[in-house]
């Protein structure tokens, strides 16, 4: 069964160790950027606005890993709150077996259950254009294109 966990002392070596294809940042460079934007809200007295990393298990091995955020919606959507999913990565030996989605799918339920305070009405991703197992996981969990481009990926938006 997958699950999500924070990242704590007993995960983060594994998460460290996680192999990803090109197409996604590698789980210490998200790491990083999750610590940069946790500084950054705290100095700014923003911290619903943090990134939030959490490991993927399948049972109790460390598989994934998945990086995310609300945001005030300025860049993407003005005017509303947003569920950002900046990163969604499964080690290469666990690929097509259905965990990415499974993970997709309890993220999104983590939204839902406003974990930050702000009620999100729209979750947003985005994936390189090449990657098309990421376009058809997303396109069937009902996620569209936006139209956008950031980043050179293409941003995907679900009303929740």
């Amino acid at each position: 069964m997958i699950n999500l966990q924070p990242i704590t002392e007993d995960n983060f070596i594994e998460v460290l160790e996680l192999e990803a294809s090109d197409m996604v940042a590698p789980s210490s460079e998200s790491l990083a950027e999750a610590y940069i934007s946790l500084r950054e809200s705290i100095d700014e007295d923003e911290l619903p606005f943090a990134e939030m990393p959490f490991a993927i298990l399948y049972d109790e091995t460390v598989v994934g890993f998945a990086m995310v955020c609300f945001e005030d919606g300025e860049d993407v959507n003005a005017g509303c709150e947003i569920f950002w999913l900046s990163r969604l990565m499964i080690d290469e030996a666990h690929q097509g077996k259905g965990y990415g989605r499974a993970a997709m799918k309890l993220l999104l339920d983590f939204a839902k259950t406003k974990p930050t305070g702000i009620e999100a009405k729209y979750a947003y991703t985005s994936y390189s254009p090449d990657n098309e197992a990421a376009a058809k996981t997303y396109a069937s969990l009902g996620y569209e294109p936006t139209g956008q481009i950031l980043h050179k990926e293409v941003v995907v938006r679900l009303a929740l």
